[in-house]
């Protein structure tokens, strides 16, 4: 754990909600939020209730923006990004690949960042311009291949039941031209596992920022990149995020920029 951040304030909060996600594993209730498919447990909000009561304990000036709670709005440039259950539809599922993301945005920017695995207890950390860790040891992009080796993660947004077609031309474009795909189900450790030299590449369209703009920081900082549909840096507002582990990049982001279906482009804001 590095210190001397203002996240490791968060960090016993965060351990917290990770054994409370865990100790309510056999003992738990689902809902549906807009989609059917789109599930959030009492687990979640169990989980976001610990993390946003040591937030305001310790950063009470800091905005807050959360999956599962209204926006608290921040008149300092600060503000933390949560996600206190990537993974609901595994962990309702007994899979267990499920995070607990907590990012601090300056000015919208991400600045500093825990991704917590939690049936794994490993803790990814990022620090912008200073580094990303892995259970406290330097994490560094190493990994190199081709892209017709390279293992691609994705996921597909909730809204498939109505759209699904629209992503069929930039999976099959991807499906065709490298080495595998696999969809895991945590969008924060997809990208953390690029950082850790599992995966090649990441892409998805319209996932939330809470998912994967900390796990995106953590990825650059490990010698890895990570572009939108602009070929910058995500944003809060990003339509899709591209992430590799470099060697790779310039073909690959070519390859989904070219194979987006037209009328998935016309939603994008």
């Amino acid at each position: 754990m590095n210190t001397s951040y203002d996240i490791y304030e968060l960090n016993n909060a965060v351990l917290d909600a990770s054994k409370t996600i865990k100790d309510m594993r056999n003992d738990f209730t689902v809902d549906s939020k807009d989609a059917v498919v789109d599930l959030v447990t009492n687990a979640d909000l169990k989980s976001e209730e610990i993390l946003i009561e040591a937030i305001t304990k310790y950063f009470p000036e800091d905005g807050i923006i959360s999956e599962e709670s209204d926006e608290v709005l921040s008149s300092n440039g600060r503000s933390w990004l949560i996600d206190p259950l990537d993974g609901t539809v595994n962990y309702a599922n007994n899979i267990p690949q499920v995070a607990i993301t907590l990012t601090l945005l300056i000015n919208k920017v991400p600045e500093q960042t825990y991704v917590y695995d939690i049936f794994q207890d490993d803790l990814y950390e990022g620090y912008a311009d200073k580094g990303a860790y892995k259970n406290s040891e330097k994490l560094q992009v190493t990994k190199e291949t081709s892209l017709q080796k390279a293992i691609i993660a994705t996921g597909f947004p909730y809204d498939r039941l109505e759209f699904g077609e629209q992503y069929l031309q930039t999976f099959l474009s991807i499906l065709k031209t490298t080495g595998g795909v696999r969809r895991f189900g945590s969008a924060a450790l997809d990208v953390c596992w690029v950082a850790d030299n599992k995966f090649d590449a990441y892409y998805e369209f319209f996932i939330k920022p809470w998912d994967t703009l900390g796990a995106s920081l953590i990825l650059k900082e490990a010698g890895g990149l990570v572009v939108d549909e602009h070929e910058a840096f995500p944003t809060l507002s990003s339509n899709l995020i591209i992430a590799t582990n470099k060697n790779i990049h310039n073909e690959f982001k070519s390859l989904i920029l070219e194979n987006i279906d037209p009328e998935l482009l016309k939603r994008f804001k």
